[in-house]
């Protein structure tokens, strides 16, 4: 492995979710990267990143991608415009992004698509709420070939840990799903050309004992790495 390590910023909960924090940081770090936590707006000019990762989280507020609260639910707005912000200097620096559930959903809006408000009941009514149900929970969704995520797990059956009770609605311009549950729903989104920008409705933070995700997570870091090295 090159010595050379790029800077991944990662966005998380702003309290809580240490476990999550830390094992993030840890798999950064053990794929070749260095991990930032970031918890500031970026300044202007901010040059800081080789990649970004957005973590799982509260509710994205409709306001975001211009619809109104159908659903009442728990809002972060700092932590909406935190997330925004270093989407833009990661966009427009052509950064390297990888969005985990929330963050998934975060890409998907910055980008310019939309969300579910609210899961049809008859799909999440076998679904735990407790942690430890959470923590074993696995579904079987598809991964569509030819793409990236076909590239790191293979096409078809993937089981994963995806709970979030929203999700996307359109595809953002640009963008197209990748892995789909076998509801029909979107499990995964990639950017169609450029950058490696992509997004998973699932957890691979938590499934880290396994060698396909872990293969994720370096597959990530080394695009983070080739982009950091023609930079030099």
């Amino acid at each position: 492995m090159s010595a050379l390590r790029p800077t991944i910023g990662y966005i998380g909960a702003p309290s809580g979710d240490r476990l999550v924090g830390a094992l993030t940081a840890l798999v950064i770090w053990l794929s070749g990267g260095r991990p930032l936590r970031l918890r500031e707006l970026p300044e202007r000019g901010d040059s800081r990143l080789d990649g970004l990762i957005l973590l799982g989280g509260l509710d994205i507020h409709p306001s975001r991608y211009r619809a109104e609260i159908e659903v009442e639910s728990r809002f972060d707005p700092i932590r909406d415009e935190l997330e925004l912000a270093w989407l833009g200097v990661a966009f427009a620096r052509e950064v390297p992004v990888m969005g985990i559930c929330r963050g998934l959903q975060m890409l998907n809006v910055k980008a310019g698509g939309d969300l579910h408000q609210r899961l049809d009941s008859e799909i999440t009514a076998s679904w735990p709420n407790g942690p430890v149900g959470y923590m074993l929970f696995r579904k079987p969704v598809d991964v569509q070939p030819d793409s990236f995520l076909a590239s790191v797990f293979g096409a078809g059956e993937l089981k994963v840990n995806s709970l979030h009770r929203r999700a996307v609605r359109t595809v953002a311009p640009g963008f197209e799903a990748t892995v789909c549950g076998r509801d029909g729903g979107v499990q995964a989104i990639e950017a169609c050309e450029g950058v490696l920008r992509f997004g998973v409705q699932f957890h691979p933070e938590l499934l880290v004992h396994r060698a396909d995700m872990r293969r994720l997570f370096a597959r990530f870091v080394g695009a983070c790495r080739t982009r950091l090295a023609t930079q030099n």
